[in-house]
């Protein structure tokens, strides 16, 4: 999926997806216990033109290196393909896809990942030793946390391309806890993928 767990509203640190390259990391006291709550922010990949780029332009350059060949990509309501540079910040494009006109488009307007979602899904997971998924309660609101159910997944529903969705954690470490470096508790995100239409 090219959607993707942010640490910011600004959605500029992305959670690492599995690698732990960028974890979403707290220190906690084990000895007594600690509980901690946390926005976290859902969006689309994205980032912004480098350049203009003219209504039959196909070779367009992005401020940073986003995207896949085979994908979609909206910008100012236009669809493009990406036919290669995938993974780069130049990349070839078909214009004009499903439908949308090819149009001139500003230095700085926002690329989004072409898709929606539906049914998305959160789930707190525990994949190695013991299972301390129920250390996390997922919300809507923080105000919504104190009635959360430990471990158990939070419906976020529908998400068009360009918006952002948020939802609060809470992290519960109890006393007596040897919880340096734990590291196996992820949050799994699922859901549908749709090409915009």
């Amino acid at each position: 999926m090219a959607i993707h767990l942010y640490l910011d509203e600004a959605l500029t640190q992305q959670i690492s997806e599995g690698d732990f390259s960028r974890p979403e990391a707290e220190s906690y006291n084990g000895t007594d216990g600690d509980i901690k709550d946390r926005q976290l922010y859902v969006a689309n990949e994205q980032t912004n033109l480098a350049s203009a780029i003219d209504a039959a332009q196909t070779a367009i350059a992005l401020a940073e290196p986003r995207f896949a060949d085979g994908e979609l990509i909206i910008t100012d309501g236009e669809q493009m393909l990406i036919e290669s540079g995938g993974g780069t910040v130049n990349l070839t494009v078909q214009r004009g896809v499903a439908n949308t006109a090819p149009a001139a488009h500003d230095a700085g307007t926002t690329v989004y990942s072409g898709y929606d979602y539906t049914g998305l899904v959160l789930d707190p997971i525990d994949e190695t030793g013991t299972d301390e998924s129920v250390w996390y309660r997922l919300a809507l609101t923080q105000g919504e946390l104190d009635t959360a159910t430990q471990g158990a997944p939070l419906n976020l529903g529908d998400k068009a391309f360009q918006q952002t969705l948020s939802f609060w954690r809470r992290c519960t470490v109890l006393p007596g806890t040897p919880v340096q470096n734990k590291l196996d508790i992820k949050l799994r995100l699922t859901g549908t993928e749709n090409p915009i239409l």
